[in-house]
């Protein structure tokens, strides 16, 4: 029977004996949100200046002063993602399809003998986890991978299975981020209104990796060496909750022109994460050597810096048209150790990584703009908008820039319900490697979105 020490290696999450959070793992809490509101993401993903109804709770909370009736609020949403990746040479094509119900709420003006104050409050789902990745192809480069083996004379030495071999990774993401919101707007004068809201964080975000070794061509042979696979499997759970305000303000320019300016204050997310992790080696003759590690718990904080918003938008009656820029710098994000934990080795190589995070990462500043126009005569709307979410990495190439194209119509179905439909269309290219596939990946990621939304006003 053969006896053997497996070399762990440890993989760019770091979900095997010790947590090893990275740069980008405090980075992507916050990335790629785009928030929710069917019209407003057809109108090229940002509501700061025209947004008058629920769904300025997120985008301006300062918009909610438009309102004039109580407004019951819904909103899905429908996401195929589509990823494909060219590994070694060999193209993999592959989507997936998530299903969510993105908002549900209710905003209700209060009466007043001038001007106008509105509350609302609600549930929201702001930011997609939801990815997947599969490749395989063989590689001629070496992952370092070996494993110390006994030979039949009861001799231990360093066998390597690391290079000429095909290789298959399989990544799937699958959750989010959500809010549970309470807001209020005031006009503080006819030409100003004042909006403030509060947002308790809660998501969840569900990791499965699996990596899968084979030597198809029979190169290592030679007992006892004679490796026919190797497999891991890991698996990470996190579960995400913090609390934040977001302050808005509306002026009105003239009768047709608005200026919208919101800011959100930093936030800090407390993260859990429970991880697990298995793997498996096989050789020619049938023999099996199974490993499951023993799942561990990891707990940490991380702290987002300010988002800005602002944006201007003109209403010419039949014709709608803003234009909009969010401002984040993500070199400000920071590892955080929670107050209870002890400053032990783990927690210093955590802080440790936000050197990186101020040197790899940088300010950038997503635009948006679109339109809305009424059809004359007709009870439907036409809109169109267009947006660009940079890359955060500093000399990233303008590929990693994410590209959403989004049009939609609304219905008013009757006075008192308005039904809206958005397609959104994103795409951009990404490169990824980890210490099992050398060499790398590169992605080329297709989002398609439908939304679908549903007002009642009372």
């Amino acid at each position: 029977m053969k006896k053997m020490i497996i070399l762990f290696m440890v993989l760019f999450l770091g979900l095997q004996n010790a947590p090893s959070q990275t740069s980008a793992d405090a980075v992507r809490i916050r990335q790629n949100e785009i928030g929710f509101g069917a019209r407003a993401l057809a109108m090229g993903g940002n509501g700061v200046a025209l947004a008058n109804d629920y769904s300025a709770l997120y985008w301006n909370p300062a918009g909610l002063a438009s309102l004039k009736q109580g407004e019951l609020f819904a909103d899905f949403s429908h996401l195929q993602f589509g990823n494909q990746a060219i590994f070694a040479g060999s193209l993999s094509d592959v989507d997936e399809n998530f299903t969510r119900l993105r908002s549900l709420g209710m905003a209700v003006p209060l009466p007043t003998t001038r001007g106008s104050f509105v509350l609302a409050f609600g549930y929201n789902f702001v930011r997609d986890f939801d990815e997947y990745l599969y490749f395989n192809g063989v590689n001629p480069l070496s992952n370092g991978l070996e494993f110390e083996l006994e030979d039949a004379n009861g001799n231990y030495q360093w066998y390597p299975f690391d290079k000429d071999v095909k290789q298959t990774e399989e990544l799937t993401d699958e959750g989010g981020l959500h809010q549970w919101s309470f807001g209020t707007a005031i006009a503080m004068s006819p030409n100003f209104d004042l909006g403030i809201s509060a947002n308790f964080w809660r998501g969840k975000d569900n990791y499965n990796f699996m990596f899968f070794q084979q030597d198809d061509a029979n190169r290592y042979s030679t007992f006892p060496g004679d490796f026919e696979s190797y497999t891991v499997r890991q698996n990470l759970i996190t579960d995400f909750s913090a609390f934040n305000l977001k302050l808005g303000g509306m002026f009105k320019l003239n009768r047709a022109m608005r200026l919208g300016i919101a800011v959100e204050f930093p936030t800090t997310f407390t993260v859990t994460e429970n991880y697990s992790s298995s793997d498996e080696l096989v050789f020619d003759d049938g023999y099996v050597d199974a490993v499951e590690d023993e799942p561990g718990e990891w707990q940490y904080q991380v702290k987002t810096p300010y988002r800005l918003d602002a944006g201007i938008g003109v209403n010419s009656g039949l014709l709608k048209l803003t234009a909009a820029a969010t401002y984040q710098d993500w070199s400000q994000t920071r590892f955080v150790k929670p107050e209870h934990a002890s400053l032990d080795e783990d927690y210093g190589s955590l802080l440790e990584e936000n050197r990186f995070i101020r040197q790899d990462y940088r300010e950038t500043l997503n635009y948006h703009l679109g339109g809305e126009l009424a059809l004359p005569g007709s009870n439907m709307y036409l809109r169109g908008g267009y947006a660009v979410y940079p890359s955060p990495l500093k000399d990233a190439d303008s590929d990693m820039d994410k590209k959403y194209y989004s049009g939609g119509v609304g219905f008013k179905i009757s006075p008192n319900v308005r039904l809206d439909a958005t397609f959104l269309r994103g795409n951009w290219s990404r490169q990824s490697e980890d210490s099992y596939t050398p060499g790398g990946t590169l992605e080329e990621i297709t989002e398609n979105r439908v939304f679908l939304g549903i007002k009642y006003n009372f």
